[in-house]
């Protein structure tokens, strides 16, 4: 069995910027995760970090259904307040909220049991030309990182890349750069999420930003969606780049992957429970196919000399 972790988004209102109530009525999140018991496959829920009566309530939750902790978010992207950066913010007393905030997710994460602290840096980037003092806002978000990952060296900390979106440029935004980032700071357990779509998004092979993260030692985490790579569509897996997401599950096999399986995926004119179920059922099919060109040899040995056209027919083979 591999572990799983639902996205809460398949109950909740999946609201945007034009629809701002959302496309149904949600539920929350504490009542979601007695649905998710009811799909089969999924193992662990993420949370935000939580603190007495509600972080007892979803103890008891989980501990009632079976579940594991998967991911621990700080918030880094839902108010306001956060719109100049987190990390980054030029108000230092905005800077340290956010560096003890990532603290308590910690200690959150800690009690539960977790998985790991997931940091999307979502304002953390600029909007025009010239707005910004690169070199500042990076050593900034460097000593943030450091801190955060000292404070408790048995927490893992992973990095969530992305091109764009909210902001125009985010500082982090694609898997060399966050790769560097944790090189440069030296930490052990700070690592990368390859995001599948954002992948996509930032122009790169997912499956080679596995490898590359692999590489340094940085490739703790993966999540798992699709997109028509001009906009982080959030979309089911496999949906559009079918050859793509079959490579990026080969490689996890190859770098012997044995972390969470995180769907994230933003069903908003689907329905939810479906849409968890579909995508349970594609990650064991796209790890059943991946393992079976692991044990190919032909295949192997066809990569191995650049064989294109054998590669090819053997992929077509592979589904026929």
């Amino acid at each position: 069995m591999i572990n799983i972790q639902a996205a809460w988004a398949a109950f909740a209102p999946c609201e945007d910027r034009f629809v701002v109530k959302g496309y149904r009525e949600g539920i929350p999140f504490l009542d979601a995760i007695d649905e998710f018991a009811n799909i089969k496959g999924i193992t662990a829920v993420p949370t935000f970090a939580l603190k007495g009566d509600e972080l007892t309530a979803f103890k008891k939750k989980l501990d009632n259904n079976g579940f594991i902790t998967g991911t621990v978010c700080p918030d880094t992207y839902l108010i306001a307040e956060q719109k100049l950066g987190t990390f980054t913010s030029r108000d230092p007393e905005l800077r340290r909220k956010y560096i003890e905030l990532t603290k308590e997710a910690m200690d959150c994460c800690a009690e539960l049991g977790g998985y790991n602290i997931l940091m999307w840096m979502a304002h953390d980037g600029y909007d025009y030309a010239f707005e910004d003092d690169y070199t500042i806002k990076w050593n900034w978000m460097m000593d943030a990182f450091a801190e955060v990952a000292e404070y408790n060296p048995d927490i893992d900390i992973v990095i969530e890349y992305k091109t764009k979106e909210p902001r125009t440029h985010q500082h982090i935004n694609t898997v060399g750069t966050a790769v560097a980032m944790c090189e440069k700071i030296n930490k052990p357990n700070l690592g990368v999420v390859v995001d599948l779509g954002h992948s996509l998004f930032a122009g790169e092979n997912p499956a080679e930003a596995v490898e590359l993260a692999h590489l340094y030692g940085r490739m703790f985490d993966v999540h798992l969606n699709d997109n028509y790579r001009s906009w982080d569509d959030d979309l089911l897996l496999g949906s559009v780049h079918f050859w793509e997401t079959l490579e990026f599950f080969y490689a996890l096999e190859r770098v012997s992957y044995e972390g969470m399986f995180v769907i994230d995926i933003w069903p908003s004119r689907i329905n939810g429970v479906q849409a968890l179920e579909e995508s349970v059922e594609r990650i064991y099919w796209f790890k059943e196919l991946a393992n079976k060109l692991m044990e190919n040899k032909d295949f192997a040995e066809a990569r191995a000399q650049g064989e294109t056209m054998v590669i090819q027919k053997m992929l077509r083979e592979l589904i026929s």
